[in-house]
């Protein structure tokens, strides 16, 4: 039975849209409408017959007109299929009436629903940062792929991995947003197996369906490439760098073609640290262009939507606004790594250059390894040279857990029970230490820090108090801490 509607709205075009049988509202699939016409059918380019490749579609061939502004893509058979035609800038009226001079009359600014979202929501950057276990004195690294061969991630997969490896712990986050294309078409398991070493390094995964608003929101910085994502960052002010591959697929005069030639570009198997420093030092030029281009309304999109669709039911919109809200607190997907390679180089009396790194992650370490019980890798965990718990993980009393990790690991030289800033050192012969960090916000990194100095042979622990830590070239920690032998 055919199904009548007064109106339909799409973000989509191809398959059978012609078909349906009522007016049809298109708006952009994300910002704007930034890529070129992929010759072939218009599955092809949103997704209906992607390939298996990591990243989607591998149809290469690019012709010059745009999704979305173009007869190829706004008509069927001669006749237009979409009743009105949503802009997010005004600037795209002159490229749909180079490439559909009939569909022009059809057009109008609508903003963009997902930019007003995401400025409803910078007052909720704290909010978001907490969310993702950032510690005091961490960076939010947010690195966003769209899909296709050429995306981010399908060019470089191992991207995140590489990261983790990379960057101190105690500096760094990374948080990793796929398009959902890449998630329909590889399957949650199978995106999550091959993410399954950069997650337990710490990596933090957002799901599909939302999340990556607070992660672009309240990140530092966003490594990108050709996808939507790139703009909304840059126009909320957050520094970028963007990979090129994709690059022949945008139309230059879009708003992610223009922010191409405004952004540093990203060397995925370059030294990261430097060109985050290039990426801050561009960002009032990355943000001023795409700010002015991402949307032509700021703040009135849904405004403008819901009165176009109400003109065309022939209908009066309510009275009451419709309200911009900010996006909701995500679930994170990402715990903090179980096992951390820890570096100490002592600088003075009680003062200490600190790194750790994730040992799940090829390329990391050498250092001290320092491991959680709950660690399921029995190479790290085989290899441990402190194993710690907290006092409520515990499954059985202190000394007999402890005793039974010695037995197990040969190798293992101290394990370590923390009660909140407090905590209980015991050697293998049995030796047992009480310590007690001051400020319970430093207390991870400062018993860390303790237990890989009696590893590397320091005994009186007491004399390095108060500790002195330097985890970067802006960021120092101070923690006293008292000592107590058993």
């Amino acid at each position: 039975m055919a199904l009548e509607f007064h109106v339909a709205i799409t973000a989509s075009l191809g398959d059978n849209l012609h078909e349906v049988n009522c007016p049809i509202l298109r708006i952009p699939h994300g910002n704007g409408y930034n890529k070129r016409w992929i010759g072939g059918s218009a599955d092809r380019r949103i997704g209906g017959s992607a390939d298996r490749r990591i990243g989607g579609s591998a149809d290469r061939r690019i012709g010059g007109s745009v999704f979305g502004l173009s007869e190829e893509t706004l008509k069927h058979e001669g006749r237009l299929v979409p009743a009105a035609i949503g802009l997010s800038h005004e600037e795209q009226l002159d490229r749909l009436a180079e490439g559909c001079p009939e569909a022009v009359p059809l057009a109008f600014v609508a903003g963009d629903p997902c930019y007003d979202r995401m400025l409803a929501s910078l007052p909720r950057r704290l909010h978001y940062r907490r969310a993702f276990g950032l510690r005091p004195g961490q960076r939010l690294i947010t690195v966003a792929s769209t899909w296709r061969e050429d995306s981010l991630f399908g060019i470089d997969p191992l991207l995140t991995s590489r990261l983790l490896a990379e960057l101190p712990f105690d500096r760094y986050r990374v948080a990793l947003v796929l398009h959902p294309n890449i998630w329909a078409s590889h399957s949650a398991f199978q995106i999550r197996a091959w993410l399954a070493e950069a997650r337990r390094a710490g990596l933090i995964l957002l799901p599909p369906e939302e999340g990556w608003r607070a992660a672009v929101i309240a990140a530092d910085w966003v490594l990108s490439d050709h996808g939507s994502v790139s703009v909304y960052a840059a126009a909320v002010g957050r520094p970028i760098l963007l990979e090129r591959s994709g690059t022949a697929m945008v139309d230059p005069r879009s708003g992610i073609g223009r922010l191409f030639d405004a952004a540093p570009p990203l060397d995925p198997h370059g030294p990261l640290e430097p060109q985050l420093r290039r990426a801050t030092r561009a960002r009032e030029r990355t943000e001023a262009v795409a700010a002015a281009l991402v949307s032509s309304a700021p703040g009135r999109s849904l405004h403008l939507i819901r009165e176009r669709l109400y003109a065309m039911m022939d209908e009066p919109p309510p009275a009451a606004e419709p309200p911009a809200l900010a996006v909701e607190t995500p679930v994170v997907d990402g715990a903090a790594p179980a096992s951390l390679w820890t570096n100490v180089r002592q600088t003075g009396p009680r003062e200490f250059e600190v790194e750790r790194y994730p040992a799940a992650v090829p390329g990391s370490g050498p250092g001290v390894l320092i491991v959680a019980d709950d660690e399921l890798d029995h190479r790290l965990a085989g290899t441990a040279d402190v194993i710690w718990t907290t006092r409520d993980a515990l499954p059985s009393d202190e000394p007999s857990w402890s005793d039974a990790v010695f037995a197990h690991r040969p190798g293992l030289t101290l394990t370590l029970v923390q009660d909140g800033p407090h905590a209980r050192l015991r050697t293998r012969d049995g030796t047992l230490t009480h310590l007690s960090v001051t400020d319970p916000r430093t207390a991870d990194l400062a018993l860390a820090v303790l237990a890989e100095r009696h590893v590397s042979g320091t005994r009186d622990l007491a004399a390095l108090s108060p500790l002195t830590l330097h985890l970067g070239p802006d960021q120092t920690v101070t923690a006293p801490f008292t000592t107590t032998p058993a």
